[in-house]
């Protein structure tokens, strides 16, 4: 019994063995066979246009030709018409198509690859398909347009305000403002490319501060548009390098206009710097005659001295502005607009602010820095001041406290202030202490 079956499983194995080697065998030969048969195959098949009249107008009846077309192989195909003249209006020049199963579809609109409508007349349609091997499959046919008298959406006006920016948050050249005037009603779109084809939108703008959308249909007019490389709304922008700004109308029908101007990023970067520790007291200010603890009694009119250090932590210069002198010190009547320093955009200085201030927040102010600490670069004829990357520095300074505030006891704290952009939670309200004045 064990023998026969034996025989029996030895019968089978070889049923089943030449079975599988004639499915092998019929799926290379219709391998084989279907190799062949591309190989002998026209790159191109099955093409039709339809409607073979169109008005494109956008009014919803005959817009666009259908084309549609089989590609048998690897091939590139172009799609092109020719009027009475000769002259040949391309629609799709040379595009890489492989080989798939089913049909490929273009909307014709009666627009050619310039972005401009045809004129009315009738076309000669060519459908065209280069295999790999040189084999070369051509399509023709007939195709009329009517009803092409539509206005091209030209863009009359585009102007840019520079081709240079430095998009780092010191208020010097961080925007390019574009104005672009439109003659048809159409949709505008405006924004910047970079090296690597990367697309960077710009937001239209009106007004000063109303965002509207960038895709609807507007009214001919003028338009106002601002680049800053998103570093207004906290984001790195992007890398120094060369971008070209480009501006783009289409219509209903989509026709289109294009223009562009050069730009040039430079010294971009999202600017940070930070309030380092002071070594011996573990604060980020060290208050003169204060302890142990963060309670101090003075002296109507004695002097507060302050000691902190600032870090650039970030990878671009930090701008700021003075005053430098630690030894001339503020009053409780003064603040850094009597000494003669208003606040200046994008500028980081220290500051130091106490309860029940009333007036400007943080009214004694400091640069970030000495001079001989800092980077000068003159402009028009105007001094800036920047703290290099990666660099810290000691800022000292002094307040006479001249008076009794309304409120004694009563805190001081201090600050690392960019002016007229933020306070960042790490560099705000640092190390407050609490004062009480007595008569001398």
């Amino acid at each position: 019994m064990a023998g026969d079956r034996r025989a029996t499983d030895r019968v089978s194995t070889t049923v089943i063995l030449a079975a599988m080697t004639r499915r092998v065998w019929a799926s290379f030969a219709l391998m084989v066979a279907l190799t062949a048969c591309a190989l002998g195959a026209s790159p191109l098949s099955e093409v039709t246009v339809a409607p073979n009249v169109i008005s494109p107008n956008a009014d919803g009846t005959d817009d666009l030709a259908r084309i549609s077309y089989r590609v048998n192989v690897p091939a590139r195909v172009s799609i092109y018409l020719t009027d009475g003249q000769g002259r040949r209006y391309d629609v799709r020049r040379d595009v890489e198509r492989p080989a798939i199963p089913r049909p490929y579809e273009y909307l014709f609109n009666g627009i050619g690859e310039n972005g401009r409508l045809l004129p009315e007349g009738e076309y000669i349609w060519t459908v065209e398909a280069v295999a790999q091997d040189g084999r070369r499959a051509v399509h023709t046919g007939t195709l009329t347009i009517t009803g092409a008298d539509v206005a091209f959406p030209r863009i009359e006006e585009f102007t840019v305000s520079t081709n240079v920016i430095t998009p780092n948050r010191d208020a010097i050249d961080d925007h390019v403002y574009i104005n672009v005037f439109i003659a048809q009603p159409a949709k505008l779109r405006v924004y910047v490319v970079g090296p690597d084809n990367f697309r960077y939108d710009v937001p239209r703008q009106e007004g000063l501060l109303q965002r509207l959308p960038v895709d609807e249909v507007l009214p001919a007019g003028r338009y106002f548009y601002d680049y800053d490389g998103g570093i207004d709304l906290g984001a790195d922008p992007p890398p120094d390098g060369q971008y070209v700004i480009v501006a783009e109308v289409e219509d209903l029908i989509g026709q289109r206009d294009v223009v562009t101007a050069p730009l040039t990023i430079k010294d971009s970067g999202r600017p940070m710097a930070e309030i380092v520790i002071q070594p011996n007291t573990g604060q980020g200010f060290q208050w003169s005659r204060v302890g142990a603890t963060p309670e101090v009694t003075m002296k109507l009119g004695d002097t507060l001295y302050f000691t902190t250090t600032i870090r650039n932590v970030g990878n671009t210069p930090i701008r700021t502005a003075g005053p430098f002198d630690p030894d001339d010190c503020y009053t409780m009547e003064t603040n850094r607009y009597t000494k003669g320093f208003p606040e200046e955009p994008g500028v980081w200085r220290v500051g130091v602010d106490f309860e029940t201030n009333t007036g400007e927040d943080h009214p004694w102010r400091w640069g970030v820095g000495t001079l001989d600490q800092l980077d000068i670069v003159e402009r028009d004829g105007v001094k800036l001041y920047y703290l290099p990357p990666d660099k810290q520095v000691v800022v000292r300074g002094c307040i006479v406290l001249s008076r009794v505030p309304v409120r004694n006891p009563f805190r001081i704290w201090g600050a690392l202030i960019q002016e007229q952009v933020e306070i960042a939670p790490i560099n705000s309200r640092v190390t407050p202490i609490l004062v009480t004045l007595v008569e001398p």
